[in-house]
């Protein structure tokens, strides 16, 4: 992991099983512990030792926007210097934004026949929007003026994932099998959620301290509930990366013709080390239409990633976006004042 905190083998298996869906049972924690000889006790004071290192970023549910009535759209758009710095301070003051980064060739990073220059035509500014869907355009509409260009998923391949401090090549894991009815463009909201469904979702969204017993006995079949059919994601530990020692974050994106997309999507979500992956439309600036995002610890090891995964789909033209400044990263927050 990082320098402030060290991990035994045994709690690397800890971390990473506190990342994958808690069983939906009274006390989680116990039975988690069970399976990886751990007391309940040991596995609270290890989330506690996590939280002092500034590691976890929150304990908590993981919804799908889209099965809650909530759009989501990626945006993008070219600014230097000042004008970058106070695009993406407007970008962040929106409470719908979730994630902001500038992406490009990291300054401290030579690769043969690659500089920062080669990124100049391309977006340096992207950020993910997220609102309901009937509010949705005029959220977007209020950062029009900077003119952004929509890249919104066309189909989803891949989402989330559970980083494992206890590998080296294969940094990251999938957390779970999401529902095939869940990944595709045909998913459509289910019907308008009741009082009390939308008060157990503002319960569980944000982070908790009650890691022992962390949800209301009487919540647990709607959870379930919503678990099997692809709502509920997981409840879980979420990880900060950085503080992980996660460092290079990139998002590889190659030109793929749309007829080979879904296949280029599947090789790709199929490896290990692929946390997200989307289809996309190409624009004028940006004639990308597969997306992969990787997280690794250098960005030698994050170039290699994206070498690799380009052979793995024939290698189309492509490049390697690294987040080299993180403006904003936090999960969106359900049936908030302001929706």
């Amino acid at each position: 992991m990082d320098e402030r905190i060290e991990l035994s083998i045994e709690e690397t298996r800890w971390l990473y099983a506190l990342q994958r869906p808690w069983p939906l049972v009274s006390r989680p924690l116990a039975v988690l512990g069970e399976a990886l000889g751990a007391s309940e006790a040991q596995l609270e004071a290890f989330v506690a030792r996590l939280r002092a290192a500034g590691m976890v970023r929150r304990v908590g549910a993981v919804f799908d926007a889209r099965r809650l009535g909530y759009r989501s759209c990626l945006y993008a758009m070219r600014a230097e210097g000042a004008a970058l710095a106070a695009a993406a301070a407007r970008v962040c003051a929106l409470p719908g934004v979730t994630h902001a980064y500038e992406r490009a060739w990291p300054a401290d990073f030579a690769v043969e026949g690659l500089s920062a220059q080669d990124y100049a035509p391309y977006p340096n500014l992207w950020w993910t929007l997220s609102a309901p869907a009937d509010r949705f355009e005029a959220e977007a509409a209020k950062l029009a003026d900077l003119a952004p260009t929509p890249f919104p998923a066309l189909t989803r391949y891949k989402i989330d994932v559970v980083f494992d401090a206890g590998t080296r090549e294969r940094d990251e894991r999938t957390e779970y099998r999401v529902p095939a009815a869940a990944l595709g463009p045909e998913v459509v909201p289910a019907p308008p959620l009741s009082p009390e469904a939308v008060a157990i979702i503002r319960r569980y969204q944000d982070d908790t301290d009650a890691l022992a017993e962390p949800w209301r006995e009487a919540d647990l079949p709607q959870l379930r509930a919503w678990q099997a059919e692809g709502t509920l994601r997981r409840f879980a530990l979420l990880l900060r990366h950085r503080a992980g020692g996660f460092m290079a974050n990139g998002m590889c994106c190659w030109q793929v013709a749309p007829e080979a997309c879904d296949a280029a999507g599947r090789r790709l979500a199929a490896e290990a080390e692929v946390t997200h992956c989307y289809a996309r439309p190409a624009s004028a600036d940006f004639p990308f239409t597969v997306y992969a995002m990787i997280h690794k610890r250098s960005w030698a090891a994050g170039y290699e990633a994206f070498c690799r995964l380009g052979d793995l789909i024939g290698a189309p033209a492509g490049k390697v976006f690294f987040s080299t400044h993180e403006f904003k990263k936090s999960s969106i927050r359900f049936f908030t004042e302001e929706d």
